[in-house]
């Protein structure tokens, strides 16, 4: 498969859960077999940090970011076996001072999920088998809502801490809920990251509102290759590909993209 622009992909929890009405987790069966997609078409999963540093030396061949949101044990349990039988890397981040709690913050939809995060120990282990640890923030709030001195602790302490914890200097951030703004980007920026994930929302377009897709375990192999096929206009085709006979007649129609 021909990608013309490294795609990002955004999952969260490796895991089964019977009743998921927020879309936080991709059965490790599902989870494996995109992984096994990607290998079989030439592509490579590999952390942010590797991806940037790969396309600020010119090469762009066959990669695809991978990143996994809020750092929750299944993924050092779960999704680090099946990405390094692999030869795959990815980008975990993490809630740095929720370390070993639970995903107890906002979400969107009832029931709320009880899945429990990774500890400081565990980070470490998941640095030293090569994947990359970056910064959730220090509590999960929406960012854009804050003062900005409650912003700024968010952002730079959160690196500070992870820094500290993993004995070297975290790269990335990712802005909980996607939620972004001109304030939050120049917060993430002075805490001295190299780049921040975001989802849907852009403000500059840069190395600081990475765009990504979000993969569920609503996302059979048909929609799966029609999210990298379209990306990076899958904010605009997404309602294009909400099925998977639309996502199979966008793949057939040869768009190009």
């Amino acid at each position: 498969m021909k990608l013309h622009r490294p795609p990002i992909l955004m999952y969260h929890s490796i895991a089964d859960l019977a009743d998921d009405p927020n879309m936080l987790c991709t059965s490790p069966q599902r989870f494996a077999a995109q992984m096994r997609y990607l290998k079989q078409r030439g592509l490579r999963g590999v952390s942010v940090r590797e991806l940037r540093r790969a396309m600020n030396s010119g090469d762009r061949r066959g990669y695809v970011g991978l990143t996994f949101d809020d750092g929750y044990k299944d993924f050092l349990s779960t999704a680090v076996p099946i990405l390094e039988r692999l030869g795959f890397s990815a980008t975990v981040f993490a809630v740095a001072g929720m370390l070993g709690e639970e995903n107890d913050w906002e979400h969107t939809y009832t029931p709320k999920p009880r899945l429990t995060l990774l500890t400081a120990e565990e980070l470490r282990m998941v640095a030293e088998r090569g994947m990359e640890v970056g910064s959730h923030s220090t509590t999960h709030p929406r960012l854009t809502r804050l003062e900005p001195e409650r912003l700024d602790q968010e952002t730079d302490k959160s690196r500070r801490v992870l820094s500290e914890i993993l004995g070297e200097e975290v790269e990335g951030f990712c802005y909980p809920y996607g939620s972004l703004d001109g304030p939050v980007l120049s917060s993430v920026s002075r805490a001295g990251y190299a780049y921040a994930c975001a989802w849907n929302t852009r403000v500059e377009r840069n190395a600081f509102d990475l765009p990504r897709i979000p993969i569920s375990n609503k996302d059979s192999s048909v929609k799966f290759a029609a999210k990298l096929r379209v990306y990076p206009q899958y904010a605009r085709a997404k309602k294009v590909i909400s099925t998977p006979y639309r996502a199979l007649t966008w793949l057939l129609r040869g768009t190009g993209l």
